[in-house]
């Protein structure tokens, strides 16, 4: 297996990979990959999808309410974040 990448740079790197996800469907989808670790909660993910968000490397694509009435943010990455992800995800890290 490909060594692991900076938390917050994979969680850009699978948003690239799907069309939209939240922060639980991202939570799910590396937690075979990160589950261990101490920075595995979910408000740790939280904080890196809205710095995303807020420099532009994710946009919010769409918003809705859960069954629980809680507020769940789907986001999708932008131009800039494939930008960043080209220039520097290690080589075999790149998609097919």
């Amino acid at each position: 297996m490909a060594e692991m990448l900076p938390l917050r740079f994979r969680i850009l790197h699978y948003i690239s990979t799907v069309n939209k996800a939240c922060a639980d469907e991202i939570m799910k989808a590396l937690e075979p990959e990160y589950g261990t670790e101490k920075q595995f909660k979910k408000e740790v993910f939280m904080d890196h999808l809205l710095d995303m968000k807020a420099n532009f490397i994710l946009d919010d694509n769409d918003v809705v309410l859960n069954g629980k009435g809680e507020l769940i943010i789907y986001y999708r990455i932008t131009d800039v974040g494939r930008t960043l992800l080209q220039k520097y995800l290690p080589k075999h890290w790149k998609q097919k």
